[in-house]
């Protein structure tokens, strides 16, 4: 057994003589029956066990076996940060150990990218976004479950289209950091893809963000430890030749506080990058490998009440008391196992613990009377997951879970499916669903007025999505011009910034 918060246990070290000298001097009572004195004592020693109870409870208790694969799961989410300076384009990485002059070398750029590309189609349910830069960080592609959209870029992309001077890791990886949402509840990831030259910016400055905000950074180092020529200015053919090398201790460096080292060169690096990403998002084919204790604080809450009541009514008449007994068994058997999950999950939900919270809903979808309102709770937690595809599919089981049970109109659950989808299909920009989902909302209970002020809502963006259509492509962009902005202001969903001419940096180019 374990315990979240073992320094409460130390509540012991004075209760235990406080038990021992209560039960000293109710052995010591005089001029009582000897009937009651027994009750009485009965009755010290219960509120004694509620009290041992309440502070285990207090400890957060845990033991057992942990969540089976099937309920438990933790998203991921992971930024490729590419590195596009000029000495990226050298042909010196090796693939899959090759070492020969002319077909075993790729450009460092393309092996990164290969890597990458690799990963993409390995670590399946995450989300992906791409940051490149030289002498500033971009951000590509937000974070979006379409890895086609990135495997697109991976292919067509070959650094000729940025601009700028030198190599920054700082702006690089500060721009990767920022795709990330803080209120998202996935693993944050960024994969670093890089020779490790670096001529301006402190790489340490962007490590030490990603360790306090928790994210975890993977380095992948092309090129060779030896290095090949390079011309220090293309646009001047009298400039000197330097040698450019792989800096494999700075990229090492920089992986070694939280995440892992990846050689380039390695035959197998997009192998090792794959399991390691896997292994984050604590995903598994063996049910029962996960070894997490389980949360029984819920037992002892329990245990604790029948303790404290039953040392109430041990001192009086046997008929009041059995009638209580009754009283609390029929209470605690309407308080099924599956409604106790739905307090567990709901509560863990409201914490923002929403991996332990979709485990507890899962379980509950094995109890009837519990099973609509468990679909309902799964969708809540994959829309703060921002999963919206998987949350609307979890409200339409609850509807349709609804229909099959009997005795129950469940009203109020059906009304909630009905305005969460709704809000998933407006924020989706589908406006006729959302405005269809508004509606059967408001036939549950028209008072609501936030039902009907979003129905309004979506009605006004159909008309205006009709106006915009009628008047022609100019209209149009204008309108995605608009809605891009607001969502950049509002929802914060990510940050990217137009690529321009760096102008002003005056040192070394490659």
């Amino acid at each position: 057994m374990t315990f979240d918060h073992p320094a409460i246990l130390i509540a012991f070290l004075i209760f235990i003589p406080l038990i021992i000298y209560n039960i000293i001097t109710s052995y010591k009572i005089k001029n009582l029956p000897e009937k009651l004195k027994k009750k009485i004592l009965t009755s010290n020693i219960l509120f004694n066990v509620f009290l041992a109870l309440t502070i285990t409870a207090a400890a957060g208790p845990r033991w057992g076996t942990g969540y089976a694969y099937s309920e438990y799961r933790r998203g991921l989410d992971i930024v490729f940060a590419v590195d596009v300076s000029r000495s990226m384009d050298i042909r010196d990485a090796q693939t899959g150990g090759a070492s020969n002059e002319t077909g075993g070398f790729q450009s460092r750029l393309e092996r990164g990218l290969s890597i990458a590309g690799d990963t993409l189609l390995s670590v399946t349910g995450a989300r992906f976004a791409v940051a490149v830069g030289r002498g500033t960080g971009y951000l590509a592609i937000p974070l979006t479950h379409d890895i086609e959209a990135a495997q697109a870029f991976f292919e067509s992309f070959d650094g000729s289209s940025m601009t700028g001077r030198s190599t920054n890791l700082e702006s690089l990886v500060e721009s990767a950091a920022d795709a990330f949402q803080s209120g998202s509840a996935a693993r944050k990831v960024i994969v670093l893809i890089s020779d490790g030259e670096a001529h301006a910016g402190v790489l340490r400055n962007a490590v030490n963000r990603c360790i306090r905000d928790g994210i975890i950074l993977n380095t992948v180092a092309a090129g060779s430890d030896d290095g090949r020529l390079i011309q220090e200015n293309p646009d001047n053919p009298g400039s000197p030749v330097v040698l450019s090398r792989r800096d494999a201790a700075v990229m090492r460096t920089a992986s070694e506080r939280n995440g892992v080292y990846i050689d380039a060169n390695r035959g197998d690096a997009s192998h090792a990058l794959s399991a390691h990403l896997l292994s984050l998002a604590q995903e598994t084919e063996n049910p029962g490998s996960r070894s997490e204790q389980k949360q029984r604080r819920t037992l002892f809450v329990i245990l604790a009440i029948i303790a404290y009541g039953a040392s109430k009514f041990v001192t009086r008449n046997w008929r009041p008391a059995l009638v209580s007994v009754l009283f609390i068994s029929i209470f605690l058997s309407s308080c099924t196992e599956g409604k106790l999950l739905l307090l567990e999950a709901n509560y863990l939900n409201s914490q923002g613990r929403y991996d332990e919270a979709q485990a507890a809903y899962v379980r509950a979808l094995d109890h009837d009377a519990a099973a609509p309102y468990a679909e309902y709770g799964l969708g809540n937690v994959l829309h703060s997951l921002e999963d919206s595809t998987s949350a609307l599919l979890r409200y339409d089981n609850s509807l349709k879970t609804i229909e099959t049970s009997v005795g129950s109109e469940h009203r109020e659950l059906r009304y909630r499916n009905f305005y969460n989808s709704g809000i998933i299909f407006f924020e989706d920009g589908d406006y006729h669903s959302a405005a269809i989902s508004f509606r059967q909302a408001l036939r549950l209970d028209p008072r609501r007025i936030d039902a009907k002020r979003n129905l309004e809502l979506s009605l006004m963006s159909i008309t205006m999505d009709a106006k915009i259509k009628n008047q022609g492509e100019g209209r149009q962009e204008q309108r995605e011009i608009l809605f891009d902005y607001l969502r950049q202001e509002e929802q914060q969903r990510w940050r990217s910034r137009e690529w321009t001419p760096e102008d002003n940096f005056s040192g070394l180019d490659y």
